[in-house]
């Protein structure tokens, strides 16, 4: 028996959750949309035998549409409006920015218009993603502090094709590879904010679209040496799947990119 999959020809971007490779997030969300574009925004129709994994949607989520989740403390995650879109940025770059001395040195005077070139870079890339969203493809999520509405976290989800993550989903046992998964990417948290479980929300509410998008895995990728990512995500059920090639900025940071998994 066979499965009608609506797959989209145009292709979200994706990156590293946590403190992973945000420079790869902007590069690839470059490129896929510039593949989307150049499709037209086409979509085509695969057949592929049913299986205990499915990929493509059950229907169109992407237009930002309210509450998405809400967890025990009443803690709501909604998609991020479009003019949200330079607040999610800022965001994303006090997680992500690193400065030029090292993570964990103090501003130089050549962070200043670094950093900014970093945020507006991260603002266009977003927005030329979020054109996409209407086609229930990519979805940026947020949580706001109750009080001032001032965004404090935020996890963009995405409809992915990859061929290492593909090959590395092939050693799952009773795993049938089709075309797409779900990929979590860009997640961050304020920094006066965390280690109080709004990590733990947000992914919850990343999990709940990809359901709803007709998918019950769910990827992403952590660097090894984040000791604080790896274990939250540990204690969210996600499990190490496979640890792919450094690239050589990896290799000269001495990093390792991992990339975990979690049935839904």
């Amino acid at each position: 028996m066979a499965t009608v999959v609506r797959v989209a020809v145009a292709v979200t971007g994706s990156t590293t959750t946590g403190d992973g490779d945000f420079r790869k997030c902007r590069r690839r969300g470059r490129r896929a949309v510039a593949m989307a574009s150049a499709a037209g925004g086409r979509t085509t129709e695969r057949r592929r035998g049913s299986g205990p994994w499915f990929g493509g949607k059950t229907r169109g989520a992407g237009n930002p549409r309210g509450e998405v989740f809400r967890d025990a403390k009443g803690r709501v995650v909604r998609f991020g409006e479009s003019d949200e879109l330079d607040a999610i940025a800022a965001l994303q770059t006090d997680g992500f920015y690193e400065p030029v001395m090292g993570a964990r040195s103090a501003l130089t005077a050549v962070d200043g218009p670094l950093r900014a070139y970093f945020e507006s870079d991260v603002a266009s890339t977003l927005k030329k993603k979020y054109a996409y969203a209407k086609l229930g493809r990519f979805a940026p999520l947020v949580m706001e502090d109750e009080n001032s509405g001032r965004l404090i976290g935020v996890i963009e989800v995405s409809v992915q094709r990859d061929s290492e993550v593909m090959r590395a989903m092939g050693t799952i046992e009773g795993l049938m590879v089709t075309d797409e998964y779900a990929y979590l990417s860009c997640m961050c948290v304020e920094s006066t904010r965390r280690r109080s479980g709004i990590a733990t929300t947000l992914i919850r509410a990343g999990e709940s679209i990809a359901k709803e998008w007709g998918f019950n895995l769910t990827m992403l990728h952590v660097y090894e040496n984040n000791r604080g990512a790896m274990e939250a995500y540990e204690r969210n059920g996600f499990a190490t799947l496979d640890r792919p090639w450094r690239t050589p900025v990896d290799v000269i940071k001495n990093q390792q990119k991992i990339l975990m998994a979690k049935r839904i």
